[in-house]
C-alpha cells in the first residue's frame, strides 16, 4: 500500500527500499521554483542524499506524470510544471510516510477531472493572508487546482476597489456577530490579492474571486445606499441568513457601480474567470421598486426572476468583452432567460433537480459540481461524514462534455477560527481529492481508511492545527443527531423575525406608492 492522497492512476510496487533520509539532490531541475518549494518543504537526517532526475515528456498530458523510485535514485517525467508538482508531492507523502525510507515503485499519475475546485469564504469571517496561504498550500497537497475566493458579503467586504474607498474603510466592518459584543473586520489591499494570486500560480491553482450579485450585498449598499432600491441606510450585516435588501437591478448607478469594481477586479484576478454568485437574491424590493418595474416593463420581462437574468447578462457581457467567462450559482428555480454561456456552480444537486442540470447542460451550459452534500465541508460530520464524501457520485451527471468537475466549499458562518476550519476540512478534503483525482476503480474506501495515519503525519507538518479523528468523521445515530440539533441553532442567527417584520416597514412606506 502507497502512502499517497489521492491515490495515483497506477503504480505498480516493486522490492526494496529507497534511503532518502539524508534528502534529495537533483541533477537537472527544469522547474526550480518547484524543486525548492520541495525541498523546503522536507526534513532529511542528514548523510547520503539520494539522486533525482527530471526529464521533460512533451507525450505526457498538462497534469500528468511518471514518478519512479529504485535504491539508486529517483526518475520523475512530466510534461509542464503541474505535472512535476504533483509528482513531487507524491514523493514528500512516500518520504512523510516512511521517515525518509522510499518504497521502490513505478507511478504512472493523472486526473480524473480537469478541474478540481476548493471554495474559501472570507466573507462572513475574515482570514488572514498567511492562513489563506496555508489553505493554498494544502489544495496542492491534495492535488487541487481552482481556488475559488469568496470575497464579499451581507456581514464583510473583503475587497479593497480604489474608486469605492467606502466598501473597504467601512464595509470590511461589522459591531458585532450574532449575539455577541465583538467587533469583527478586516480585508484584502490589492497588494495583498496580487501576493495570494501569484503564490497560487507558483503552486499551479488557478484563482476565481467571487463578487456576490444582486444579493448578499448588504455590506456594499451600507456604504453607499443608492445602491439600494429605496436608498436606504443600512448597517452591515450581523448576523447570518438571506438579506432581502439586494442591489436594484433599475437604476443605472448600480450596473456602473458593479461594472467599476468588476474592472478593477479582473487586473488582479488574470485567470480569464469570474464568479458572480447570483445565488439567494429575494425579489420583495423589486416588486415594489419603481425603479425595477420600470426596467422590467421596459425590457418586456414577465417577472423579477427574469429582470436577474437580465442584470446578470448585462454583466457578463461586461465580462466577456474583457476576455473573461462569468460563473453564477445554479438557483432553485430557473427563468428560462439565463445565458448558456454563464458556467454553473451546482449546490444543489438532488434528485428532483437532476432533470434541470441535464436539460441546461443539453442547452450547452457548463456545470461545476458543488452539491452541497456531500461537498459543504463545514455541514456537520452528521450531514456529510467522511464515508460519503469519499463514496459520492461525482460524477453525478454522467461525466457529461458539459461537467467540468467539481468543488468542495468551506463556508465559514460557524467556523469562527481556523482551528475549527481546519477540523472540519480535515480529512473530508482528502476524501473529496481522491473522488476527483482517482478512477471510481482504483478507489477502495477501507483502503483510503488505512492511508489515514500517515496523511495526519503530512498534514500536521504542513500546519493542520486540528484534525477530526475518523470515528469523528463518521459520527454514530446518536452522536450525529445532537451534532446536527446543536448545528441547527445556526437558525436562531438568522434574523427571520427581523426581516419579517422590516418587509412589512418597506411594503408599508412603498407599496402605497405602486399600489401593492
Amino acid at each position: 500500500m502507497l502512502n499517497i492522497i489521492p491515490k495515483p492512476f497506477k503504480a505498480e510496487e516493486l522490492p526494496g527500499k529507497a534511503d532518502a533520509r539524508g534528502g534529495f539532490a537533483f541533477s537537472s531541475a527544469p522547474w526550480e521554483k518547484d524543486t525548492a518549494r520541495f525541498l523546503k518543504n522536507i526534513s532529511p537526517a542528514g548523510g547520503a542524499k539520494l539522486s533525482v532526475t527530471v526529464k521533460q515528456d512533451a507525450l505526457l498530458g498538462n497534469e500528468e506524470y511518471t514518478l519512479e523510485v529504485g535504491e539508486n535514485g529517483v526518475f520523475i517525467s512530466a510534461c509542464s510544471g503541474a505535472g512535476y508538482a504533483y509528482a513531487l508531492e507524491s514523493l514528500r507523502q512516500l518520504f512523510s510516510a516512511g521517515g525518509g525510507l522510499l518504497p521502490c515503485v513505478k507511478i504512472h499519475d493523472k486526473p480524473r477531472f480537469a478541474r478540481r475546485g476548493f471554495m474559501l469564504d472570507a466573507g462572513r469571517y475574515f482570514i488572514p493572508v498567511n492562513e489563506v496561504k496555508k489553505f493554498i498550500d494544502f489544495m496542492l497537497i491534495h492535488k487541487l487546482n481552482v481556488f475559488h475566493f469568496h470575497l464579499t458579503e451581507d456581514q464583510g467586504w473583503r475587497l479593497e476597489i480604489k474608486k469605492y474607498p467606502l466598501l473597504t474603510s467601512e464595509g470590511s466592518k461589522r459591531s458585532h456577530t450574532n449575539f455577541n459584543c465583538k467587533p469583527h473586520g478586516g480585508y484584502y489591499t490589492q497588494e495583498d490579492i496580487k501576493d495570494i494570486v501569484e503564490y497560487c500560480h507558483e503552486r499551479h491553482i488557478t484563482v476565481i474571486p467571487e463578487i456576490d450579485m444582486p444579493g448578499h450585498m448588504q455590506a456594499a449598499i451600507h456604504c453607499y445606499p443608492q445602491l439600494s432600491c429605496f436608498d436606504r441606510k443600512l448597517p452591515v450585516a450581523t448576523h447570518w441568513g438571506v438579506k432581502h435588501d439586494i442591489l436594484c437591478a433599475g437604476k443605472d448607478f448600480t450596473l456602473q457601480f458593479v461594472k467599476d469594481v468588476l474592472d478593477e477586479v479582473i487586473e488582479l484576478f488574470p485567470d480569464g474567470y469570474v464568479h458572480l454568485g447570483g445565488d439567494e437574491a429575494p425579489k420583495m424590493r423589486w416588486e415594489l421598486c419603481p425603479h425595477c418595474q420600470a426596467k422590467i416593463k421596459k425590457l418586456g420581462l414577465e417577472n423579477e426572476n427574469q429582470l436577474q437574468a437580465h442584470f446578470i447578462s448585462e454583466v457578463k457581457e461586461h465580462l466577456k468583452k474583457k476576455g473573461v467567462r462569468a460563473i453564477t450559482w445554479n438557483e432553485d428555480e430557473i427563468s428560462g432567460k439565463a445565458p448558456t454561456d454563464i458556467i454553473w456552480t451546482v449546490w444543489n444537486v438532488t434528485e428532483k433537480e437532476l432533470h434541470k442540470m441535464y436539460a441546461e447542460m443539453e442547452r450547452g451550459r457548463e456545470l461545476i459540481n458543488s452539491s452541497s452534500v456531500p461537498n459543504y465541508l463545514d455541514l456537520t460530520y452528521n450531514k456529510n461524514p467522511l464515508k460519503a464524501v469519499y463514496l459520492q457520485p461525482v460524477d453525478i451527471c454522467k461525466k457529461h462534455e458539459k461537467m467540468l468537475g467539481a468543488e468542495a466549499s468551506l463556508w465559514t458562518e460557524q467556523l469562527p477560527t481556523i482551528k475549527r476550519a481546519h477540523f472540519m476540512t480535515f480529512p473530508r478534503l482528502g476524501a473529496f481529492a481522491e473522488a476527483v483525482w482517482s478512477e471510481d476503480t482504483a478507489r477502495n474506501y477501507n483502503e483510503f481508511l488505512a492511508r489515514i495515519p500517515a496523511y495526519e503525519k503530512l498534514l500536521k507538518s504542513a500546519g493542520a492545527v486540528r484534525i477530526a479523528s475518523v470515528k469523528r468523521a463518521n459520527p454514530g445515530k446518536l452522536f450525529g443527531a445532537l451534532e446536527q440539533l446543536w448545528f441547527n441553532k445556526v437558525q436562531l442567527c438568522w434574523h427571520g423575525l427581523h426581516n419579517l417584520i422590516d418587509d412589512a416597514k418597506v411594503k408599508r412606506k412603498y407599496g402605497k406608492k405602486q399600489g401593492k
